[in-house]
């Protein structure tokens, strides 16, 4: 949630893509699937799939989600996948969110465990992952034990699987666990308001009511992010601390937040912050 590699250049983008043909030929060939078998589990014809094998056609990313349903669990599979997805996404998939999705579906934390990860890394580490219950439950057992950077960033990856069950574990475990919850609360105050990491700290940790309108409104606007249950709850934190300061903008946002809330928890949050409670007490 703090640090981003840089993204793949153009000419590895290219040469990702160029090779995602034989690399879904070679997965299927190791799961024992003829192109005649592929094509019926996924619907596409066979024709169409072994120009996209031999790399005749570029293979979308519907293709590759249905090599991914069709080649199952397998961990070598998936991460074989895993590559291919990331170069689909975009050329701005930064190198460490691959490196990160590979780690994971082969559990093992070290990666997570050393650097705090960005939002958009983990936007897309999320939606790598969503698909794949032994990764998610990888995420849901780091997010409770292990080192604070281990928890706080399989937290910020979870909230953005973008499933309300999900997002639910994720405040509840935020809430029981303060060490991440500094370090995810002064992330999301570094990034909504554009600060440095040791002033966002001192406005997350110490309980500060924000003063300043625009941070208020940016607040208010953060709030309703649709890609991130954690940045969503932390915003409730912040406005209820700052009701007093501009009691009209923090209602407005907050009652227009419970209307689109999906969270279980975030909406007992936005509620007790609505009624001047502290969404930590309850």
């Amino acid at each position: 949630m703090g640090v981003l590699s840089p993204p793949c250049s153009k000419g590895r983008f290219d040469k990702q893509v160029s090779e995602l043909g034989p690399t879904l030929r070679e997965a299927r060939e190791r799961a024992g699937l003829s192109l005649s078998g592929m094509a019926r589990r996924t619907g596409y014809s066979r024709s169409y799939l072994g120009n996209v094998e031999t790399g005749v056609r570029q293979p979308t990313p519907a293709v590759i989600r249905a090599y991914e349903r069709a080649l199952g669990e397998d961990v070598y599979r998936r991460t074989v996948l895993v590559g291919m997805a990331s170069a689909v996404v975009g050329a701005a998939v930064p190198d460490v969110a691959v490196d990160v999705v590979r780690g994971i579906a082969s559990e093992r934390s070290r990666l997570l465990s050393t650097v705090q990860t960005s939002h958009e890394v983990d936007k897309v580490i999320g939606s790598l992952v969503a698909r794949d219950s032994p990764s998610v439950g990888s995420l849901l057992k780091w997010m409770r034990s292990g080192p604070p950077v281990l928890r706080v960033n399989a937290a910020g990856i979870l909230a953005k699987v973008g499933a309300p069950a999900m997002d639910n574990d994720v405040v509840r475990a935020l809430k029981a666990d303060h060490e991440a919850r500094d370090l995810y609360l002064t992330a999301v105050v570094s990034r909504v308001l554009g600060v440095p990491w040791d002033y966002a700290g001192h406005l997350a940790v110490n309980g500060q009511p924000l003063s300043d309108p625009r941070d208020i409104e940016s607040f208010a606007a953060e709030v309703r992010n649709p890609y991130d249950s954690g940045a969503r709850w932390c915003s409730v934190l912040m406005l209820a601390r700052t009701g007093s300061e501009d009691p009209t903008t923090v209602c407005a946002a907050l009652t227009g937040a419970l209307k689109q809330e999906t969270s279980r928890e975030n909406l007992r949050a936005i509620g007790c912050a609505l009624a001047g409670v502290d969404p930590l007490t309850v």
